[in-house]
């Protein structure tokens, strides 16, 4: 898990259903401008709005649209059901699988381990999906995650840059070990920190953009690519306001992609998207 990886949207029809018919459409798009590899289901993928029946359903038509790399996001708050999501991801040829720690009943430290080592069992890469202060394994347990060889990364939303730094050193250790950074505004500094890239949702409105920030930092070019981050940074902090992932989805249809509007209670909020159009025409995209 490494480069600038999409954490793409859910695309939903005018009644809220699943849109298949956009989704093909949309990671088109993506692959156009250069995007090699998506992770799915995540938190800008509204995962906790949608129902078993509807990820699986998604599960099978994101394979079945794109013949780009998937990582898919199979948090489930049972171990029982995260299975069920991890055994589908293998069947349709998933790339890789990533999981939150449960989220609302909160497991000891052996059942976290148990949690990760259940989905380790399926011979395709797996990632911990570790989001600072909301659903988070602590630095210790995620070594030893590292160590007996149960997880192969980490994406880590933070805005703690030291703390970043921190699961950096993780691949020091001698274990192969990917960190990737969710957090758009600070895919510069985690590169230069020693992260393998990011998971990013700006990368879903301007993938041409985030992916010029990266290759200008792996060709040494740190003051062009601090301009593109700058860039960055201001995109990021416009899709962001509001109700997320609201922002996102209004900034592709801005730049003539349509997937929809977020699920009620979430809503759009029109002072936010003149905002984003705004910056959209000031980064000429």
């Amino acid at each position: 898990m490494e480069g600038i990886i999409p954490e793409i949207v859910t695309p939903f029809a005018q009644d809220e259903s699943l849109d298949e018919n956009s989704l093909k459409n949309y990671l088109d798009f993506l692959k156009r401008n250069g995007i090699q590899t998506v992770f799915a289901l995540g938190t800008t993928g509204e995962f906790n709005m949608l129902s078993m029946e509807e990820k699986e359903k998604f599960i099978k038509s994101l394979r079945l649209s794109t013949n780009l790399k998937v990582i898919i996001n199979i948090t489930e708050n049972s171990t029982l059901n995260a299975l069920k999501l991890a055994k589908l991801a293998v069947e349709v040829g998933a790339d890789g699988i990533a999981s939150l720690p449960p989220i609302y009943h909160k497991p000891s430290e052996k059942g976290i381990i148990g949690y990760f080592e259940s989905l380790s069992k399926f011979g395709i890469p797996l990632y911990l999906y570790n989001y600072d202060g909301k659903a988070y394994v602590e630095l210790d347990l995620v070594r030893r995650l590292v160590s007996e060889g149960i997880i192969d990364g980490v994406k880590l939303t933070t805005n703690n840059i030291l703390l970043l730094q921190r699961y950096v050193e993780l691949k020091q250790e001698g274990n192969p070990f990917y960190v990737t950074i969710g957090n758009d505004e600070l895919i510069f500094y985690a590169m230069m920190s020693g992260a393998d890239g990011a998971v990013s949702a700006t990368a879903n409105v301007a993938p041409e953009l985030v992916l010029k920030l990266f290759k200008q930092l792996k060709e040494g070019n740190f003051k062009e690519a601090l301009e593109f981050q700058k860039d960055v940074t201001t995109l990021t902090r416009a899709i962001s306001n509001g109700d997320y992932p609201a922002g996102v989805k209004v900034a592709l249809k801005y730049r003539g992609i349509y997937v929809g509007t977020v699920r009620k209670p979430l809503e759009e909020k029109m002072e936010q998207n003149s905002v984003i159009y705004a910056t959209l025409k000031e980064l000429n995209l």
